[in-house]
């Protein structure tokens, strides 16, 4: 299997070459960046909110309800502004259907998971939204989506180590691209549980009680990447099907929220991740200090997908493990839905070009170059980006648009 990847990846690299990309060597910044300490602007309880700069910081402690009840408080004037637009959302609303239908659909998904179902119900008790909670706090997405036509819902993954980075410390980059709509209603919310579970970061959307991208306090990072297409095309030629085979009601998002909160390495991650479901396609990227792979997901299966190379991972949109059976398009055609490969293509090379001199800086400008100059980056689309170094707890943050990089020390929000 590692002679078939180090064969593709060399294959790959042939033609990549032809796409004319040069290394990082600065980055012209355009809105405003933070690097300073977090200011205490507000507190519930145990809960604290802090602002670095743009960014708000949400820390929360105790029982699933407190947490809640703490995130409720701090955040009711913006969750209750985020159900006001949606409701308001015409294309939305007709969309989204019947909303009482809709909450208690979400009612029952979340009643699964009683540990985030305590959490919706403590948000509820304090912001005032009541059963509104569960439509406001669980597909916000949804929302950006529907009010964005033309979105590509695609994701970047860059995550680089050893021979890679100045340091060896693996250096982890991850651009969210689903519409700038809301882009600013971003946050990270801490989550400290009193139950034994460990403590996660989560990076998103304001209310969002899920994950697409997370830190534990062990040090393990993952983020979701739509996978939508490959799933598809694993579905039209009958490898794949939409059934979950469980009478359980599964979200792939709380999922991933469950094995953040359960896996201290990516050891535990692999026994737990054995366990886990998703009903959608989406390809997982996970770090730690020790180096990444991917899961490219289906219901009912998974492959779990090695390096491109000792010490670096890139990863967007498609299934690339050969044992999947499914053919690349052209980088840049017609068929390269949401110019996934191209993507790929463009990480690859600049982290090639910048082998051994990759850091948190470097990653970042590489996360932020437009795919027309050899990069990742959406300028009309990408929603927000970050760049984590999982060994020391530290993520920077950046909504194009709004605000450049700002650095966050997680260790400070974690207890110990």
């Amino acid at each position: 299997m590692r002679r078939v990847f180090m064969s593709l990846f060399l294959l790959g690299i042939f033609f990549l070459g032809m796409v004319p990309v040069t290394a990082i060597e600065s980055e012209t910044v355009t809105e405003e960046s933070y690097n300073g300490p977090g200011k205490l602007i507000a507190t519930y309880g145990e809960g604290k909110l802090y602002a670095y700069g743009s960014l708000n910081v949400v820390e929360l402690h105790g029982n699933y309800r407190e947490m809640g009840r703490q995130y409720g408080a701090l955040r009711k004037e913006i969750l209750n502004d985020i159900y006001s637009q949606m409701t308001k959302n015409t294309a939305w609303v007709s969309a989204a259907g019947d909303l009482t239908s809709r909450e208690q659909e979400k009612k029952q998904v979340y009643a699964e998971y009683p540990n985030y179902n305590e959490i919706m119900m403590g948000i509820s008790e304090t912001s005032g939204l009541g059963d509104k909670t569960y439509l406001t706090c669980s597909i916000i997405q949804l929302f950006h989506i529907l009010t964005y036509d033309s979105s590509p819902g695609q994701c970047s993954f860059d995550a680089a180590w050893g021979p890679y980075t100045s340091n060896s410390q693996l250096v982890a980059g991850r651009n969210f691209d689903l519409t700038p709509v809301m882009s600013n209603y971003t946050e990270i919310v801490v989550y400290n549980p009193d139950d034994g579970n460990i403590p996660v970061a989560k990076m998103g959307y304001v209310g969002s009680v899920y994950i697409t991208s997370g830190l534990n306090r062990e040090g393990l990072f993952l983020e979701l990447n739509n996978g939508d297409n490959p799933y598809g095309q694993l579905q039209a030629q009958n490898k794949a099907s939409n059934n979950t085979t469980s009478g359980k009601k599964i979200d792939t998002y709380l999922e991933l929220f469950e094995l953040l909160q359960k896996s201290a390495n990516t050891t535990e991650l692999d026994k737990n991740f054995a366990y886990a479901n998703t009903t959608i396609g989406v390809v997982i990227n996970v770090a730690d200090k020790t180096g990444a792979f991917s899961y490219e997901w289906i219901p009912n299966k998974y492959k779990k997908r090695a390096p491109q190379d000792e010490g670096l991972l890139v990863a967007t949109n498609d299934f690339i493990d050969p044992s999947w059976g499914l053919k690349l398009p052209s980088p840049g055609s017609s068929n390269d839905s949401g110019m996934s490969v191209l993507r790929m293509d463009n990480l690859l090379i600049m982290s090639i070009q910048n082998k051994g001199k990759i850091t948190p800086e470097v990653m970042m400008q590489m996360m932020s170059t437009p795919i027309e100059d050899g990069g990742p980056f959406f300028p009309t689309y990408t929603s927000y980006e970050m760049v984590v170094v999982p060994q020391d707890l530290k993520i920077w943050f950046k909504v194009p648009r709004y605000y450049n990089w700002t650095d966050v020390d997680l260790k400070n929000h974690f207890d110990a």
